[in-house]
């Protein structure tokens, strides 16, 4: 069981065209959308004129939500049946790929069923079952395709934040389950982050100052999601949704105590 790969390019460092060779190398298909075209001249040259990649941009950054659905329906339309997204600065090696398919092919029966999106991690866990989770991020998501068109894609509302959030929503709302798959060789979320490590009670936590108008925008996603779950009377959800916010402005406050910190 093949798929395609999809990724949403903005200012992509050199690393992002190493792996794409990797991926074109191993035969699958990629679908980028280029949020940064008037910056990223080599991702269009190198990009455009390969048989093995559709190249899509809107001529300006339209954000997160608009560029996945665009890939993930651009790909459906094409008669693929899954694809694998990845963020730009998301490492994997063939290796990756070839555990991606091959867990894919060994529950075949249940994901063609049943799941909506598998997200594939590096850390945690045992073992290559697929276990069940309420919410997936979108870096390391396989998509079945046909599911995402009857939930209707991914929101072009959300630019960046709580897309992910939003999708798993409708997608339980739908029915179709989410899974998450550990140990997974190969895929790096951490090293190309411009994370800062910051020790707090014994655990190393990885946090990012964002800016106020991203902080805004994350805010106002979470707001959304929170009352269109109390107005279903989804009372769980909502309540999950206000810890992940409440752990969301948490992260925040470290960022800036520990860069204020480092600063001094």
């Amino acid at each position: 069981m093949e798929f395609a790969i999809g990724l949403v390019l903005y200012r992509p460092e050199p690393a992002l065209f190493a792996r794409l060779e990797i991926i074109s190398r191993r035969g699958y298909h990629i679908y980028v959308f280029d949020n940064s075209p008037e910056s990223t001249n080599r991702a269009d040259s190198e990009l455009a004129g390969r048989a093995s990649v559709t190249y899509m941009t809107a001529g300006k950054n339209v954000g997160l939500g608009f560029a996945i659905s665009a890939i993930c329906a651009t790909a459906y339309m094409k008669g693929h049946e899954r694809l694998l997204f990845l963020d730009q600065d998301t490492g994997i090696t063939e290796q990756t790929l070839d555990y991606v398919r091959d867990r894919v092919v060994q529950h075949r029966d249940v994901v063609e069923r049943d799941y909506a999106a598998i997200v594939f991690k590096s850390e945690g866990g045992t073992g290559s079952d697929i276990l069940e989770v309420d919410f997936t991020i979108s870096s390391g998501s396989l998509f079945a395709l046909r599911a995402l068109q009857e939930i209707g894609w991914h929101n072009h509302t959300y630019f960046v934040d709580c897309v992910d959030y939003e999708f798993s929503l409708n997608a339980r709302h739908k029915g179709y389950k989410l899974g998450v798959v550990h140990e997974t060789p190969g895929f790096d979320h951490v090293s190309e982050q411009p994370d800062q490590a910051l020790h707090l009670l014994g655990k190393r936590l990885l946090v990012r100052r964002y800016s106020a108008r991203r902080i805004r925008d994350a805010l106002s996603g979470y707001v959304r999601l929170i009352a269109g779950c109390m107005a279903a009377f989804r009372i769980l959800d909502a309540y999950l949704m206000t810890r992940s916010l409440s752990i969301y402005i948490a992260g925040q406050v470290l960022a800036r105590v520990a860069i204020k910190s480092s600063n001094v």
